[in-house]
């Protein structure tokens, strides 16, 4: 007797096998027929595509695909100039999206997933809309002759009318025209290099049944003067930024970053707040924020970092229960300085603590994913401020699993023979699952999750399968224990 293959716990499974009949792919006429046969019969049932709107004998057709276990499930185009296609198909979970028509558009429901389980089959419909655009414009005021400046607009379309609605123009005029259908729609003006917005750069409009009224983008285009900030104290390459603030003609708000000594803005003369960045490590010698005044001469600001004392970094320890000996587990942290700028750095270990050597500040961390494990706390934050924070406990648990078992007869003692198992995709499961297990016993053993698998059974050099299915699905709901079995026969 062949030895089981890994071991079987005693958690029950419910495994149920759902074969999947290998079947070639189907080009369905107008009449609805199937061109082609399953190769291995299993009951089908006759799925109804429908459509309104259409001009009568207008061609149209929809793909299927079944999106069960392995890739030879049925597929294909049905096709045909009547208001209602069909296919049979058996039992099992489709994906399906219509073409586009010239001329038309399907909103919302241009595809999906229908699912066939014996009688009634489902059907689906789909409501075809005249494609009637209407002229919207944009006309600008204040840019210089010949300035590009852009538009985008968003409807609130989707299925086929989203690309239809969803639509981005540039213009070197005064004005740009989108045409656009029946909608809701939000726009946003891009900003202008030496430009400023003196009114709206984004809202909203409606168009229904005729063109709205012009919307109007209105420019400022100044004479502009540069305002530099020059910093000393940084290593090279290290990263800081400016956010500036106010002004009289235009107000202004723009932050602006570098990795070199400088920063500049190009502004219209002015008085502006300013706000300095903080440098992990570094602190301003002086006031980290306050005001220039911008003349047509330009202004500069002279900002010096020095490096905080040496020894001023601190432990910050994670501890972990609950893993397997040796299990590798991370936690990565991220300091969130001014502006969003960060530090980010990750630890990691397979024993029972790791740590951080961290300067005061606040820090968000985030726990790693363990495969078969929870964690009582996947992020949060601490300080540090002169001292070491409390240790972090994370608490791991571990998922339950369930064994399935697959079983070969008919192979030579010896012989290596072997499956993959992996996570269905299209119902998914508690974690996701992708494993080969190789054997030269009757049994291969998996321990899984709950959830729904498909299984393939690799070709065997010398053999061929005459019993059962190379390919096949089954689920675990931790409960009920079965075996699948696979009969191999000698090639004669």
């Amino acid at each position: 007797m062949r030895l089981f293959a890994g071991v079987v716990g005693a958690a029950l499974v419910l495994v149920v096998a759902m074969l999947v009949s290998s079947v070639a792919s189907a080009s369905v006429g107008s009449s609805g027929a199937p061109s082609v046969a399953h190769a291995n019969s299993s009951p089908t049932y006759t799925v109804a595509f429908n459509e309104t709107g259409l001009p009568a004998g207008t061609a149209w057709a929809v793909h299927y695909a079944y999106v069960g276990c392995g890739c030879d499930g049925p597929h294909g185009t049905v096709k045909g100039t009547t208001s209602s296609l069909t296919v049979a198909l058996p039992n099992g979970t489709y994906r399906y999206h219509v073409d586009r028509v010239s001329g038309y558009f399907v909103n919302v429901s241009a595809s999906g997933t229908l699912s066939v389980a014996g009688t009634p089959a489902p059907s689906v419909t789909f409501a075809f809309h005249p494609v009637v655009p209407f002229l919207v414009e944009f006309t600008e005021t204040g840019l210089p002759n010949g300035t590009l400046w852009t538009v985008s607009v968003r409807g609130n379309g989707n299925g086929q009318a989203a690309s239809l609605e969803h639509v981005t123009e540039s213009s070197y005029t005064t004005s740009l025209n989108f045409t656009l259908l029946n909608g809701t729609y939000r726009y946003t003006v891009d900003p202008v290099t030496g430009s400023f917005f003196n009114g709206p750069s984004h809202g909203k409009f409606v168009v229904a049944g005729g063109s709205p009224a012009p919307i109007a983008v209105s420019f400022l285009t100044p004479p502009s003067y540069t305002l530099s900030f020059v910093e000393s104290g940084l290593p090279s390459g290290t990263n800081w930024s400016v956010r500036i603030g106010g002004g009289q003609t235009v107000h202004v708000h723009e932050t602006h970053s570098s990795t070199t000594e400088m920063v500049n803005f190009s502004l219209p003369a002015g008085t502006y707040r300013y706000t300095l960045s903080e440098v992990l490590g570094f602190a301003v010698s002086g006031p980290a924020s306050g005001s220039v005044d911008l003349t047509s001469s330009g202004a500069t600001v002279n900002v010096t970092y020095r490096s905080l004392a040496p020894g001023a970094f601190y432990t910050v320890t994670f501890d972990e229960s609950g893993l397997a000996s040796a299990t590798h587990w991370s936690v990565g942290v991220l300091a969130t300085h001014t502006f969003g700028h960060s530090r980010h750095e990750t630890q990691s270990s397979n024993t029972t603590s790791l740590q951080f050597l961290l300067q005061n500040g606040t820090y968000r961390f985030t726990v790693g994913r363990v495969r078969g494990y929870t964690v009582n706390i996947s992020s949060g934050t601490f300080s540090v401020a002169g001292a070491s924070p409390a240790t972090v406990e994370l608490e791991f648990s571990a998922i339950p699993t369930y064994s399935v078992t697959i079983s070969e007869v008919g192979l030579a003692n010896g012989t290596n023979w072997s499956v993959l198992v992996h996570t269905q995709a299209s119902v998914g499961s508690v974690y996701p699952v992708r494993e080969t297990l190789t054997a030269n016993v009757s049994n291969i053993t998996f321990e899984l999750p709950n959830g729904s698998f498909c299984y393939v059974i690799h070709a065997v050099s010398g053999y061929r399968i005459t019993s059962g299915s190379a390919k096949g699905s089954f689920v675990i709901a931790g409960a009920a224990g079965a075996t699948i079995t696979i009969g191999f026969t000698a090639k004669g």
